[in-house]
């Protein structure tokens, strides 16, 4: 058989390998040195040869199963003299070991294949905090089982993976983007700063729902700097309190990259802004020495008071004290 390209020949064997039941993959190559024009493709079998065993022995974290097996099976593709035609130089088709089952046969890598669907089911998910295992295993029970998925875990986690690739670099804008679209939708508030380079460096946004909040419960309000991002290592800073109910309200939000008082300040005179310079009875914070004197420059001390967040203190008892109590 002769093909025009070299990918029509890869393709009609990897259609072959999907009705036959195997898997393939692509294996050497051999180029002229002149021009590096492919004289010679091999497409082999997916348990083709055996797995090389490492020089030194280390203690493996996780085994992998044994794939290969030494089959011969495979598919040689050769140039027609100085053309962009190929031709089927030789075909082994005897397989040394059994085939995959109708029952497994979508596991293999040609029978997996991402369509719209699947990407933008990955994606809807994604804006939801939702994650690549939980998303494949709620598409299978859509579809009526993991025969009918046509993907793996794998291929959605990849996939996932690629998304944040796509974004890195870009995410902070499609962050103030999406600020604004929600500014114009309901009345809201939201403030930002960017250092010379243009990076985003604080945020701080308030809704209505936390404005109206913060009229009727605003009195006392706990403001933490405990949580961090993983990839830029910003603090997620919420501004929060508890209604009659004993339930946790927020009144705003905000993300920081550096704890020194120039962020606080700004942080403080933005919520208090927002706030109709309505200044909170109590303040609850941790043992930040930034952070008291950012309280003491911005809010009134004859109205506010600052009060340090008894769960830090607790913890600090056994490291601090000792068995000094005891």
């Amino acid at each position: 058989m002769k093909f025009d390209t070299l990918q029509q020949g890869i393709t009609f064997y990897e259609n072959y390998a999907r009705i036959s039941d195997f898997g393939t993959h692509l294996s050497s190559t051999k180029k002229r040195k002149s021009d590096g024009k492919i004289l010679v493709k091999y497409c082999v079998f997916s348990k083709e040869g055996f797995r090389e065993t490492p020089r030194i022995h280390t203690e493996c974290k996780k085994k992998r199963p044994i794939t290969r097996m030494g089959c011969k099976a495979k598919l040689t593709l050769k140039l027609i003299n100085d053309q962009d035609n190929y031709e089927i130089f030789s075909f082994h088709k005897c397989h040394i070991h059994a085939l995959t089952t109708p029952n497994s046969a979508h596991h293999t890598k040609q029978s997996r294949n991402l369509t719209l669907a699947h990407k933008k089911y990955i994606m809807d998910n994604s804006r939801a905090n939702i994650g690549a295992t939980k998303s494949y295993r709620s598409m299978k029970e859509h579809v009526g089982g993991y025969q009918n998925m046509a993907a793996s875990v794998t291929d959605f986690k990849n996939f996932q993976s690629d998304i944040r690739k796509h974004i890195r670099g870009k995410d902070a804008q499609m962050l103030i983007e999406n600020l604004k679209r929600n500014q114009q939708m309901c009345s809201s508030f939201f403030k930002y700063e960017v250092d010379n380079k243009q990076r985003l460096i604080r945020v701080i946004w308030v809704d209505a729902i936390g404005w109206k909040s913060y009229a009727s419960f605003g009195d006392v309000v706990s403001f933490e700097t405990t949580f961090s991002m993983n990839e830029y290592c910003m603090v997620f800073a919420p501004f929060t309190s508890v209604d009659n109910s004993k339930s946790c309200v927020t009144f705003a939000v905000a993300l920081l990259y550096r704890e020194d008082t120039e962020s606080f300040v700004w942080l403080f005179e933005a919520f208090r802004n927002r706030m109709s310079d309505c200044d909170p009875t109590c303040l609850i914070t941790d043992q930040d020495p930034a952070m008291k004197i950012t309280i003491e420059r911005v809010f009134d001390s004859a109205r506010t008071r600052h009060r340090l967040c008894m769960w830090h203190i607790m913890k600090k008892v056994p490291e601090k004290v000792g068995l000094t109590l005891a």
